[in-house]
């Protein structure tokens, strides 16, 4: 029944079609591309992500706006994370609104997105949705395009691209100092904010140094491991960056695990630094260079990551910690709720500060409650160490 069900949503999406022609859609970057929506009306803030083949609804999203289906069926899926879960799929006409543009979708994928994203996130736009345009993305205007057509490209790049079932492939060249070189297809993949992620193959396992995370809800197949490291070098078409953070995961499943086609995936920390067109018709990718181009990539400092749930839990979830870092040392732990952060209540934190809620900070003190007690917890933020 379940295979027959991923038969059916391919099919059905063959179907789906766009009503308008206005093209501009407010765009939001932080990490990923949230955009100002309408689902049946009512509003939503989604994220664009190329490497979800389908568009999907959150589970809190549906509920708390009474959205009705004729039926739901089920199947599987699985993501980010490092396992397989039963997801319901409603059977229903949906409106997907962006801009001016109007997508219908006859069948819509619910998800627990909220706790992986965050509370400001109520939906995800899958790349089957788009693929017959063109689009355009300028992150330092805060901008995205959606094209019939494929407009001037003057002064971009163009990189051949493969698109199949669903998922855009580009070629990419990493060098690993002494660790050599490696060369292959990864996933264009806007809803990461990592800049390239692979499998933690024995070639890449001892590299050193390194910073090590377990995450225990990276995406929908739940937790996650692995490390930071530099590489030397990253190559996308012409263009090399150097001494580029990124890391490798020891996930099972998915794009980035042995079983996958490709050799992982190219995240936001990359494609921040250009003008993009994602040509899907005609099987390119045009880049230009902008303003964030020569930004040298960071080191994780704060220790951990939290992911804000501050309107439906009244609190930030630790999601992940880094191994030895002075979060880990000072005893904040994977599940611990954050109600305080430097004496500002969570529930007064809204989407506009995330960009820069971390900025300039070099310490920090948290109120937690784990199991039935509450305790502060203060450390200062890491040192880089790669």
């Amino acid at each position: 029944m379940k295979k027959a069900l991923l038969i059916f949503i391919n099919a059905i999406l063959c179907l789906g079609h766009v009503l308008g022609q206005q093209d501009m859609v407010k765009m939001t970057y932080y990490g990923h591309l949230y955009l100002e929506s309408r689902i049946n009306g009512k509003p939503a803030r989604m994220v664009f992500d190329t490497g979800s083949p389908y568009t999907c609804l959150d589970s809190i999203f549906v509920a708390e706006n009474g959205l009705e289906f004729d039926s739901i069926e089920w199947t599987t899926a699985s993501g980010a994370g490092n396992g397989v879960v039963d997801v319901p799929v409603v059977v229903n006409k949906l409106s997907y609104t962006f801009g001016e543009r109007e997508f219908i979708n006859e069948i819509t994928p619910v998800l627990p997105i909220k706790p992986i994203i965050g509370d400001f996130v109520d939906g995800i736009i899958g790349i089957s949705n788009l693929r017959d345009k063109v689009i355009s993305i300028d992150y330092v205007a805060g901008q995205m395009r959606i094209l019939d057509s494929l407009g001037d490209t003057a002064g971009y790049t163009a990189i051949p691209i493969r698109y199949e079932n669903h998922r855009i492939y580009v070629p990419l060249a990493l060098n690993l100092f002494d660790h050599g070189w490696m060369s292959g297809d990864v996933i264009l993949d806007l809803g990461s904010g990592n800049s390239v992620s692979i499998y933690g193959w024995d070639a890449v396992r001892n590299i050193s140094p390194r910073i090590c995370y377990t995450d225990i809800n990276t995406g929908v197949g739940g937790g996650s491991s692995g490390c930071f490291f530099r590489a030397k070098s990253v190559t996308v078409g012409p263009f090399t960056f150097d001494s580029v953070t990124m890391d490798y995961r020891n996930n099972s499943v998915g794009a980035i695990s042995p079983e996958s086609d490709c050799m992982g995936i190219i995240g936001n920390a990359i494609w921040e630094r250009f003008d993009m067109m994602i040509d899907l018709p005609g099987r390119k990718l045009y880049l230009k260079k902008n303003a964030n181009y020569g930004n040298p990539f960071g080191s994780p400092l704060i220790g951990f990551t939290p992911t804000n749930r501050g309107r439906t839990l009244g609190c930030w979830i630790v999601n992940g910690i880094f191994t030895g870092s002075n979060a880990e040392k000072a005893g904040l732990r994977c599940g611990d709720r954050i109600t305080v952060i430097n004496g500002r209540s969570v529930r007064e934190i809204g989407f506009e500060d995330m960009p820069t809620f971390f900025k300039g900070m070099k310490s920090i003190t948290l109120t937690v409650q784990r199991d039935n007690g509450t305790e502060e917890i203060s450390f200062d933020f890491d040192k880089p160490k790669i």
